[in-house]
């Protein structure tokens, strides 16, 4: 069963992102920006300050297209910028590109998945959340929805989410307003938490009627 600490609170700065592979590519997704390094990688990230080096990062790869070098250069950069031991094996910045997700912690260890990725405010109980929603094969549709789906679930209330859909033909980007977002995150506490769909669908009938 998947457990959400409902009673957490959710400062309106904090950033969760998320990264989610399917059968053409990757979908990124954060309640804070997303950016371009190159026609075929992206890369999300909530670590505080850095933005810098990824500027310096995109100066350094501007003429590769290659996403393992790129996790590897932006991995090591953090891994000399972070001077502390203090969450350095949580993820701070999530890669992709070529139907590859690398996550990178803020020690700058870099981890290549080939399912999802998570890191920032939340992550500990959104792994849950993905563990069981995540399907290999997904189409686009099915992994736009999973992304926001879990960043809904994050509680977190900005102006809204931004996706990018990376895959062979290049990189498309979407904003979310927060009002149009599919489901929001006290029906899926009610789904997932206590396992209510029928209780979920009875709510709504109570209050049409």
């Amino acid at each position: 069963m998947c457990w959400f600490n409902i009673d957490e609170p959710r400062p309106s700065n904090a950033t969760t992102i998320v990264g989610v592979t399917y059968d053409d590519g990757v979908i990124l997704g954060s309640n804070d920006t997303i950016t371009q390094l190159t026609s075929n990688v992206v890369l999300c990230h909530c670590a505080q300050d850095a933005e810098f080096l990824f500027q310096d990062a995109r100066n350094f790869i501007l003429e590769q297209e290659n996403i393992r070098a790129t996790a590897e250069t932006i991995g090591t950069m953090l891994s000399a910028y972070n001077t502390t031991t203090r969450d350095t094996l949580q993820t701070g910045v999530i890669i992709g590109g070529a139907k590859k997700i690398h996550e990178i912690s803020h020690g700058g260890i870099v981890l290549e998945k080939s399912n999802f990725g998570i890191g920032g405010f939340g992550a500990s109980y959104l792994h849950n959340f993905m563990d069981r929603e995540w399907k290999k094969g997904m189409k686009v549709e099915e992994a736009e929805e999973l992304v926001l789906k879990t960043l809904s679930l994050s509680g977190i209330r900005s102006y809204g989410i931004q996706t990018a859909n990376v895959n062979s033909r290049g990189v498309t980007k979407s904003f979310h307003p927060y009002d149009i977002l599919p489901i929001s995150q006290e029906e899926l506490e009610l789904q997932y938490v206590i396992g209510g769909k029928e209780l979920l669908e009875a709510l709504r009938a109570c209050l049409i009627s």
